[in-house]
């Protein structure tokens, strides 16, 4: 291959990567297409990376022809609502032989979640295989015209797609690579599945999802998340006087009144009006002397001691003799 005076050695690389890889797989739909715009054939344009998600229907060329419509209008279905949360921009739909195709470009994680929904229709009746990868993708027109797209990422997709069986999903060291760089946490639950070869002799080292191993993660988060909160619970009621008297400091305290008929209120020697009508009375925390007055009657004195936010309520009755105040106390508790 003579190289022109336009190729740099970067785009020499690309194709050095493209050119082996001729899977080539039709774009289904050009509306959908991110890369319509972009003449990828010209000097300087540069192809994309993307995720790319190859989804094959098992044993699909020996069904019949009914079948075989049934099975992708099935697989069609599901692959829609499968993109319902994937923006167009950022995906390529294409037709393959024996199923459909998805490139997504700078997202891995929405490859996966892609090709985990699809799984889905796996248990619906529509037997599939699925593989992921990581690479290089192009714009090539076919013999026939109809714009496609090829590249590493396609070949080595479809490659995989082979090896995953029925119900099976399968992704590449690249693609696991690429969603440990943008979703850690995803690419923890991807595990080794071996080490396959494919008819070209080329060795590819695989990977699945475990999902025993989301399952795991999501038990030690709620373990640890247990522990925690029976710790703040054990440190709150160890220190919950404390915690009440940060809360309520600088809070005043209340004072609240029931005399029987009447009487002056005095608090630490200080007319504070007559109960009833007062009812309450807010001070400040701390000791207070409590006096009630009435003409022609013994006073009645008592001490409190409040704290921030308490609350306390004196109860008097002035009666002759006494009598009408242990008359009154009976009422009171009969109606309590």
């Amino acid at each position: 291959m003579s190289r022109t005076p336009q190729e740099s050695i970067e785009q020499k690389t690309w194709k050095a990567i493209l050119d082996p890889c001729v899977t080539r797989l039709r774009v289904k739909s050009a509306d959908s297409n991110p890369l319509r715009n972009a003449d990828l054939n010209v000097p300087g344009t540069l192809p994309a990376l993307a995720s790319f998600v190859f989804i094959r229907i098992t044993e699909f060329v020996r069904r019949p022809v009914p079948e075989q419509a049934r099975l992708r209008a099935q697989l069609e279905s599901a692959l829609a609502v499968a993109l319902i949360r994937i923006p167009a921009h950022v995906r390529i739909i294409l037709d393959a032989p024996d199923g459909m195709a998805i490139a997504v470009l700078g997202d891995p994680a929405a490859a996966l979640d892609i090709a985990q929904r699809c799984m889905s229709a796996s248990a619906a009746g529509v037997s599939m295989a699925v593989a992921i990868n990581h690479g290089a993708i192009r714009l090539a027109p076919d013999d026939g015209g109809h714009q496609g797209l090829i590249g590493d990422a396609v070949g080595t997709a479809s490659a995989i797609a082979h090896f995953a069986g029925p119900g099976r999903l399968f992704v590449s060291r690249s693609f696991r690579e690429a969603l440990a760089q943008s979703s850690p946490a995803r690419a923890v639950s991807i595990r080794p599945a071996g080490i396959f070869t494919d008819a070209n002799v080329r060795t590819h080292e695989l990977f699945a999802p475990d999902p025993a191993s989301a399952l795991r993660r999501r038990k030690i988060l709620a373990a640890v998340g247990g522990v925690v909160l029976t710790g703040i619970l054990a440190t709150v009621v160890h220190f919950h006087d404390s915690i009440r008297r940060e809360l309520r400091a600088g809070q005043p305290a209340t004072l609240a009144f029931d005399v029987h008929p009447d009487g002056d209120v005095f608090v630490d020697g200080v007319a504070r009006g007559k109960s009833p009508p007062l009812a309450t009375l807010r001070v400040e925390p701390g000791p207070h002397t409590i006096e009630l007055r009435k003409k022609g009657e013994i006073p009645f004195r008592t001490s409190v001691d409040l704290q921030a936010g308490g609350a306390a309520t004196i109860k008097y009755a002035f009666t002759p003799g006494g009598e009408r105040s242990l008359l009154w106390r009976m009422r009171n508790w009969v109606l309590r």
